[in-house]
């Protein structure tokens, strides 16, 4: 009835329930909305963030993987010229234009070296491609796995080479202090590698190998060192 005051009291919890429940939901949106609001600001500032400083460790090139599981290295072992130096010290050559970016000529040299001059059966040589800058203020060059290449000689025979396999190498400028050394590393896996990753069917023998590394234009002296 109209005028019964039991119908009014029964309307207002259902009104109060309605409008608890808007409110509800209306804070549940505004929720994901701020979180949606944050969760862009950070991808927006994640995209002007700057790269860690990666100072001492030169981007190092994938080992040039055989074509097969079952490729193996060249055989045959070679003996150092007088010359060459030993794996225990590393040979280093500059070069009257140093790889793209704004070191001045001749300031940039790089070496060879290993981590050890010998390695047991099983071992995995470490080679090593090292960078000085013998100038008096620092300077940015292209260190790159664009730039790198490792190669392994044994005598004559070529057994080894970052080229072989590289699909495609990276450009990487990096600053140089003077009183700073950037490296390179690459594990050898003991095999061999050929010309547009071709096939290669044989292992490495035990012998006396030659490494070569190259930046750019740069030669470094070889040095040399044992498999068992």
């Amino acid at each position: 009835m109209p005028g019964d005051p039991r119908s009014h009291d029964l309307l207002r919890p259902q009104s109060l329930a309605v409008y608890r429940r808007r409110r509800l939901v209306a804070v549940v949106l505004l929720v994901v909305v701020l979180a949606l609001l944050v969760g862009l600001v950070w991808w927006l500032v994640s995209l002007f963030r700057p790269a860690p400083d990666g100072a001492g460790a030169v981007p190092s090139p994938s080992p040039s993987a055989p074509a097969s599981p079952s490729a193996g290295g060249a055989s045959g072992s070679a003996s150092p010229s007088a010359s060459e130096p030993s794996a225990s010290s590393s040979g280093s050559a500059s070069a009257d234009a140093a790889t793209a970016g704004d070191c001045p000529p001749g300031d940039i040299v790089i070496s060879a070296a290993t981590d050890q001059p010998t390695y047991t059966e099983g071992e995995e040589p470490v080679l090593e491609l090292r960078v000085d800058n013998t100038g008096e203020e620092p300077c940015e060059a292209n260190l790159g796995t664009s730039q790198q290449v490792f190669t392994v000689y044994s005598g004559s025979d070529r057994i080894f080479s970052t080229e072989d396999c590289q699909v495609e190498g990276e450009d990487a400028l990096v600053e140089i202090s003077p009183d700073e050394q950037e490296r390179a590393r690459l594990t050898w896996p003991r095999v061999r590698t050929g010309p547009d990753c071709a096939e290669v069917g044989s292992e490495p023998r035990t012998g006396t190998y030659r490494l070569e590394v190259s930046l750019g234009q740069l030669q470094a002296q070889p040095v040399t060192f044992t498999l068992q």
